[in-house]
């Protein structure tokens, strides 16, 4: 019982830290995108509408790729919440075999217990006649 709840709070830690290392990749990507974009731009040598348009150009990439990279974040958020729903409903399934087999052997065992002491009171009752 221990180890089954010890098990399932390092699962849930391990789900909060993939969950953590999900996000800082994507800020991480955002930002990163974003800066070198920016510096792509502050240091090319143009004209000001040359600029204002690969401004606008690498606003739309900046905004394709941080499109991506959500999608791709929230489709692996999705894919880890059906894996570990699955995996809960497998382990739910398996707790119920074990509590229904714990319980006909508890029933078998009350019921042998109960032919011995019948078993029991019988020799008794032929030992006194």
């Amino acid at each position: 019982m221990i180890g089954k709840y010890v098990e399932e709070k390092r699962k849930k830690m391990e789900r909060e830290r993939k969950i953590k290392t999900a996000k800082n990749v994507a800020t991480g990507t955002i930002i990163g995108t974003t800066l070198g974009a920016i510096a792509g731009l502050l240091f090319a040598p143009k004209s000001g509408k040359e600029m204002r348009e690969d401004i606008t150009i690498k606003s739309k990439e900046v905004a394709d790729n941080l499109k991506d990279t959500m999608g791709e974040k929230i489709e692996e958020a999705k894919d880890f919440k059906n894996k570990v729903t699955l995996d809960l409903k497998e382990k739910k399934e398996k707790i119920e075999n074990k509590t229904e087999l714990v319980s006909k052997e508890l029933e078998e065992g009350i019921s042998e217990i109960g032919e011995v002491i019948e078993d029991t009171v019988e020799d008794i009752k032929k030992d006194i006649e």
